[in-house]
């Protein structure tokens, strides 16, 4: 890689998530300690804290969008995109010229993980490392379907608190745009690391904290 290229965490929730403990000024805080010099910024259906984020580091705005199959996550968005079906979730995302990551496909343990290979195959992007993937197989699988199917492909920590931030990162040449974007994912160094077990404990007793409020 050239010296240019950029250090890049490709999936992290911000407090908007309301089950991630990370703050906007936190979250940059942290990305700058462990050599990060971007992230993509993707809460589960809400893009403020991408835009607030926006103003003091370097990011790809995104967001990780429910559909009534799993996740799906756009990245290169500019405007909030609803829950809806999957195919008009992708179909959303690309109007807005953005690229559909499938985040975690067939984690056997995450209900919200997309299950259909079929699906999988229409996204522009697969999600082959997810550092909060319990089962490496999973993890293996993703990374097989992707190869198989001639599919760009990406990692990220997927990170909720501070300990997760850049467990997972490419270097990349360029964030600039979609197509740039994509390119540099054809020639990337990656790092991969799972995430300690307590963090899955930590955000089940913040999905329960917003179940009781």
């Amino acid at each position: 890689m050239e010296d240019n290229s950029l250090k890049v965490d490709l999936h992290i929730h911000t407090i908007y998530s309301g089950h991630s403990l990370l703050r906007i000024s936190h979250i940059v805080k942290v990305a700058r300690k462990r050599g990060l010099d971007a992230v993509a910024i993707t809460d589960h259906n809400e893009i403020r804290g991408a835009l607030e984020l926006s103003k003091e580091f370097p990011i790809i705005l995104g967001e990780e969008v429910s559909s009534d199959q799993g996740d799906i996550i756009g990245l290169f968005l500019n405007e909030k995109i609803e829950r809806a079906p999957a195919l008009e979730v992708m179909d959303r995302i690309r109007e807005q010229g953005g690229l559909v990551l499938i985040p975690h496909p067939f984690d056997t343990l995450r209900g919200e993980s997309l299950k259909s290979e079929d699906l999988s195959r229409m996204g522009d992007i697969i999600e082959v490392f997810n550092s909060r993937v319990v089962r490496p197989r999973d993890n293996e699988r993703a990374k097989k379907f992707a190869e198989s199917n001639e599919l760009p492909q990406s990692v990220g920590s997927d990170a909720h608190t501070s300990i997760e931030i850049g467990r997972a990162w490419m270097e990349l040449e360029s964030i600039d745009d979609p197509r740039s974007f994509l390119k540099a994912l054809s020639n990337t160094k990656t790092h991969e690391r799972r995430s300690p077990l307590i963090v899955h404990a930590q955000t089940k007793l913040l999905k329960l904290r917003e179940v009781f409020r």
